[in-house]
């Protein structure tokens, strides 16, 4: 698994332990590994590039998911050819390398932020794309090379992903339902931008994993060259924070909404999840507030409160680092 580290990985690797899966992770680094220090004793953890990943490392391997990447849209602004360099010359080398070594059952983390603006009706995986940023446009060229890569040999899967929430121990406070709780017990207020009008699909972490665990042991006929909808399901970004607050007002959580309306939210999408429930049997299934709920036992026990450090915040983070990596050049060593 390339990215085992992050959001997604470090609630996928366990799961693919528990299912009796032998595990080489395959990540950067760029957040450590502490994420997976329960399991860290049970799996192979090999730091890395994908953009120069060597062959050697898929010796041995019957299957990859590949979810490393940038994986929003600011930190692909941040640096577009980088992010291009990664998120689609990084996939199809991999790709390649997966197909020459005999590895069929390839899984891939794209995003539904490839349709960027459709509001007419559910966007399903045979609608027009409009991908409004560089992050989309490198997540859906990778799909269309991964399809025309698809043979008899070779079963890649193209999961797009609405944003996810839901707590992980590599814990992100930048998507819309973990920011909405951790500024709940941040400054008692749910901040909501752009007026909240825009549309936005959602799916839970564990749902995600499962998602690809069931792509990777479907029937290669059902999934080879498939897209997939990843959602549980649309929000309008102001409904959705009301459902917030009344769910942890249940939990004896107070808080206000306050909005926002300086400027407009040119992302607006809603998408059908239909196919993937038709075709393998998969109904995304953790609510919204349930997740609340979980997120909020988590600080309630003093965990993950720590809410300006910039780790859990992608863009921050990759910005720190480049600043001391140029630092590092100019002073060498630390010590």
């Amino acid at each position: 698994m390339t990215g085992g580290c992050g959001y997604i990985g470090s609630i996928l690797v366990p799961m693919l332990l528990d299912r009796g899966y032998e595990v080489r992770v395959f990540d950067k680094l760029y957040f450590g590994d502490e994420s997976l220090a329960n399991v860290r004793d049970r799996i192979e953890l090999i730091p890395g590039d994908v953009r120069r990943l060597k062959p050697s490392v898929l010796d041995g391997i019957g299957g990859v998911i590949h979810l490393g990447s940038l994986s929003n849209d600011p930190t692909a602004d941040f640096s577009p050819s980088v992010n291009r360099s990664i998120n689609y010359e990084g996939t199809i080398k991999l790709a390649r390398a997966c197909k020459e070594q005999g590895i069929a059952r390839f899984t891939f983390a794209s995003t539904c932020a490839v349709y960027g603006l459709h509001l007419n009706s559910l966007a399903d995986e045979f609608s027009p794309t409009h991908a409004q940023s560089a992050y989309a446009k490198s997540k859906l060229d990778a799909e269309l090379e991964l399809q025309m890569m698809a043979d008899d040999k070779f079963c890649p899967v193209c999961l797009r992903q609405a944003t996810v929430y839901g707590f992980s121990p590599r814990m992100r406070w930048d998507t819309v339902v973990n920011a909405f709780v951790m500024n709940a017990f941040r400054t008692g207020k749910l901040d909501v931008w752009f007026g909240g009008e825009a549309w936005r699909p959602l799916v839970h972490i564990k749902d995600t994993a499962k998602a690809h665990i069931c792509c990777l042991e479907a029937e290669p006929d059902k999934v080879r060259g498939q897209i997939f909808n990843l959602v549980y399901d649309n929000y309008r970004i102001l409904e959705l924070s009301h459902q917030v607050r009344k769910t942890l007002a249940e939990i004896g959580i107070n808080v206000e909404v306050e909005v926002n309306y300086d400027e407009v939210d040119s992302r607006s999408y809603k998408i059908s999840g239909e196919k993937i429930t038709k075709l393998l049997g998969f109904t995304p299934s953790v609510s919204v507030q349930d997740s609340v709920k979980e997120i909020a036992e988590v600080l309630k026990e003093g965990k993950y409160r720590d809410f300006d450090h910039p780790i859990y915040y992608n863009m921050r983070w990759m910005k720190l680092l480049t600043e001391i990596e140029a630092r590092l050049k100019k002073t060498g060593k630390v010590l």
